[in-house]
């Protein structure tokens, strides 16, 4: 049996078509079924300014004032509901300076040493008084799996979730 190139040119184009149709399907699907939904429970969230979808990645801009764990933890919840598993990474858009992102990279350490001993309220105030000395303040939250903090100094705000291990990490 000869196949000709008319046969050929067909079911190229069969092919081409019923991809066009399933992948603008699963994207008609994705956006009224997924992101829509997600989009506006995400809005109604208490403290949530705006809210966008990214493929799994979800960013939002919490309101001034917002509780910073209380908004990531509502936002990690509703966005694993819509999307049928846990969102890739939640992106918390900030206005930041050269201040408060100091103050967050050299609070690594100081995760890290109240993970490994357990210190969390020292951890605490530390976190404060580093923020203080350097004109700022910080709100310091914490929960079974990450440290929450709201670094402010004037107009400026960085948000700042940091995963933890209660307990101490197992590669000690």
């Amino acid at each position: 049996m000869k196949v000709s190139a008319k046969q050929i040119l067909v079911a190229v184009i069969s092919l081409v078509m019923t991809l066009g149709v399933l992948l603008g399907g699963e994207k008609l699907y994705r956006s009224t079924i997924v992101d829509s939904p997600l989009m506006s429970n995400l809005g109604a969230i208490r403290g949530v300014r705006q809210a966008s979808l990214q493929g799994s990645v979800v960013t939002v801009r919490p309101q001034s004032g917002a509780d910073l764990m209380t908004v990531y933890q509502a936002v990690a919840t509703s966005a694993a509901r819509a999307l049928g598993h846990a969102p890739a990474k939640i992106v918390l858009q900030s206005r930041s300076n050269a201040t408060l992102n100091q103050l967050a990279d050299n609070a690594a350490f100081v995760i890290a040493q109240a993970e490994a001993t357990g210190q969390f309220v020292s951890m605490k105030h530390s976190l404060e008084q580093q923020a203080q000395a350097d004109g700022a303040r910080a709100t310091v939250e914490l929960d079974s799996h990450h440290v929450y903090i709201t670094w402010h100094q004037q107009h400026a705000v960085l948000y700042d979730v940091q995963p933890i291990e209660i307990g101490g990490s197992s590669h000690a």
